[in-house]
């Protein structure tokens, strides 16, 4: 295939390898850059219909706009081939990066798993699932960013005789279970595929593997998630819990979409992120050196000791200062009951945080008030176990020990999320009824009706329009379902005319088909003496045959034959008996003939019969000499017939034969 051009437009130059289709780099010549061009092969039993499929789904990719998925640039169909093309990323994918790295450092993971995540959402956000996630569909560019690429490819080849046979079992290895049992995947199929990949991240190799793909698929159904720390033993208890659940074996025990996963794994970095800070800090303060005080200075004014005085001298001055020092003495210990007095008061009263958790958001700010707590910044969240207008948390946390005085923030449900109702008209009841189960809605009514323009089994209308948000446990929901297109009773058109039942048929999108036309001695001639079917409901398109009178058959026509010489004339005969001599015979024989043969003579024939009329001419030669001639003459019963012959414009023959 290298060398050829597809669409008129990409040239293939490099095969790059394949799964579900072949997979070139090639150059767009018109807008002069590389490009990957992903050929599928098309399913010739149902050539049509799956075009049309293929166009429909993966035409949906190219809404997708979003960092961390490869931009869709054309699709396209060809005799053989269904047609992606998309932007070419220079990189490895995934799979070899892990291979190549492992084992992942943790933060790594989280970096990569965000990506990921963030392309999955983004996609989930616009109605669309990938149902092939795996490391060889992502890939890494230059810059170490990351990218999902092959969106819509597994839903559009889902009823191709392609995903019968093992091209699906080629991604086994990160198959749910359901699309392992053949149900239909959601969201949540997704999200099991990338738990799968996350473990392969964390321990450098795959949960599940066998000698078979059946065997796989078998344990991604049956068997439990192997303990990761039997293959790396240093993996943090946060991270392990958010691939466990990922993987859970029932979609309702999974994270319900990516945004959940993407939310317990920021959590996760952050709590990490905080450990290790914490960690350094507590570090830092067993290396801090102890403050000691300073060694007293000498006061500089303070005068050197004199020599020592005689006793008396000396005995009289310690007398008189006795009294200062005991008058210092006595206002210390006054000034420092004081001081201790005013350090009691001034020394802030320590309180406990309370548990206000579940409380309404007024009856906690009077009990954290009364406590001699501040009540400081109050934000609001979606919870779907916590009342609307009541605590989730406090930060401080309840437990912590804080000072009279100080500030604490509270964090305050907005109830349940509301959902925004999607837009399922024009999709399968069955994959919009289980998406709407999974919502817990109170109750989804199918109301049924026919469609000209809705295929069977597909949704017309929704009783709660797009874009309401909701809450789905406090709503029912009706859905329309097309019955396809209306039945219409068939009229039985037999005694009347042809033309009216083909106007009338046809109207009604029927296809008239005239099987047969015959004589009838009781229906004039185009008058409908059949019909198949002749009553009946049936679908427009349908074909309806119809056999058609060519009126009363005519009487037996007989064949009548009448054989007649056409003379060439007498001139050359009269001139040849004037000849003298016998002898001469031969050579005036000889002449007559030359004679003849330079003179031919013009035939015209005309007959008058059931098909023929005597003004056409029915036939046309020349003669050279007498020439004998059959006249055949079609008569029905009773009637009459004759022909004509000239020779060279004069008559020679005319006679009338009659069919007695």
């Amino acid at each position: 295939m290298e060398g050829h051009i597809i669409s008129e437009r990409y040239r293939l130059k490099k095969y790059l390898g394949g799964g579900m289709s072949s997979v070139y780099l090639a150059d767009d010549i018109i807008l002069d850059r590389e490009v990957v061009v992903k050929l599928i092969k098309s399913d010739p039993y149902n050539k049509e219909k799956m075009m049309e499929r293929f166009q429909r789904e993966v035409q949906n990719t190219t809404r997708l706009n979003h960092p961390n998925i490869v931009t869709v640039l054309d699709v396209d169909d060809t005799s053989e081939y269904h047609v992606l093309v998309t932007e070419y990323i220079n990189g490895p994918n995934l799979k070899v990066y892990i291979d190549q790295n492992k084992p992942l450092p943790f933060d790594k993971i989280v970096e990569l798993s965000l990506m990921t995540l963030r392309g999955i959402e983004h996609a989930h956000n616009r109605g669309i699932i990938h149902r092939d996630i795996k490391p060889q569909n992502i890939l890494i560019d230059e810059n170490g960013q990351l990218e999902i690429t092959d969106f819509g490819i597994a839903k559009a080849l889902s009823e191709t005789r392609l995903t019968e046979t093992n091209q699906v079992m080629g991604s086994v290895q990160y198959i749910s279970p359901e699309q392992a049992k053949g149900k239909i995947a959601d969201e949540r199929a997704d999200i099991y595929s990338f738990g799968i990949m996350l473990y392969e991240m964390i321990t450098g190799e795959l949960p599940f593997q066998a000698e078979t793909q059946v065997s796989v698929a078998l344990q991604h159904i049956q068997s439990p998630m192997p303990n990761i720390d039997d293959v790396r033993e240093d993996v943090p208890v946060g991270l392990k819990n958010i691939v466990y659940k990922c993987t859970e074996k029932d979609p309702n025990d999974r994270y319900s979409d990516a945004g959940e996963v993407i939310s317990d794994l920021l959590n996760y970095r952050n709590m990490t992120t905080a450990y290790e800070t914490n960690e350094k800090k507590e570090k830092a303060a067993e290396q801090t050196v102890p403050i000691v005080p300073p060694p007293v200075k000498k006061d500089p004014m303070k005068k050197e000791p004199q020599p020592t005085p005689p006793v008396e001298e000396k005995e009289e001055k310690k007398k008189r200062r006795k009294w200062p020092w005991l008058v210092l003495l006595l206002l210390l210990l006054i000034g420092g009951t004081a001081a201790a007095a005013l350090f009691i008061k001034s020394t802030p009263k320590e309180v406990e945080v309370i548990d206000v958790k579940g409380m309404s958001l007024n009856e906690a700010k009077e009990t954290l008030e009364e406590s001699g707590l501040n009540i400081g910044e109050v934000s609001r969240e979606y919870n779907d176990s916590i009342e609307t207008n009541h605590v989730i948390n406090t930060n401080p946390k309840s437990g912590k020990i804080l000072q009279e005085g100080d500030t604490i923030d509270l964090n305050v449900s907005d109830g349940e999320e509301p959902y925004e109702m999607e837009d399922f008209t024009n999709k399968s009841v069955d994959s919009v009824k289980e998406k709407l189960d999974s919502l817990e809605f109170k109750s989804v009514n199918i109301e049924e009706e026919y469609s000209d323009d809705v295929d069977k089994g597909d949704v017309i209308e929704q009783s709660i329009k797009p874009g309401t948000k909701i809450i789905p446990k406090e709503e029912s929901i009706t859905l329309t379902v097309s019955l396809g297109q209306e039945p219409i009773e068939i009229e039985n058109f037999i005694g009347n005319s042809f033309e009216n039942a083909k106007a009338t048929l046809e109207s009604q999108g029927f296809v008239i088909n005239i099987v047969n036309e015959i004589y009838s001695d009781d229906y004039d001639k185009g008058i409908v003496v059949g019909q198949d079917p002749s009553y009946g409901a049936f679908l427009p398109g349908s074909p309806i045959n119809l056999t058609v009178s060519k009126g009363k058959a005519p009487k037996e026509a007989k064949e009548f034959q009448h054989n007649v010489t056409i003379p060439y004339g007498d001139d050359d005969s009269k001139d040849s008996d004037s000849k003298d001599s016998d002898s001469n015979d031969s050579v005036s024989k000889d002449k007559k003939d030359k004679k003849k043969k330079s003179k031919p003579k013009k035939v015209t024939v005309y007959i008058d019969d059931k098909t023929r009329s005597i003004d056409d001419v029915e036939d046309s030669f020349e003669i050279n000499e007498d020439t004998p001639y059959t006249i055949n003459l079609v008569l029905d019963e009773g009637k009459t017939g004759r022909y004509k012959i000239e020779v060279d414009g004069n008559k020679v023959f005319e006679e009338s034969i009659k069919n007695e």
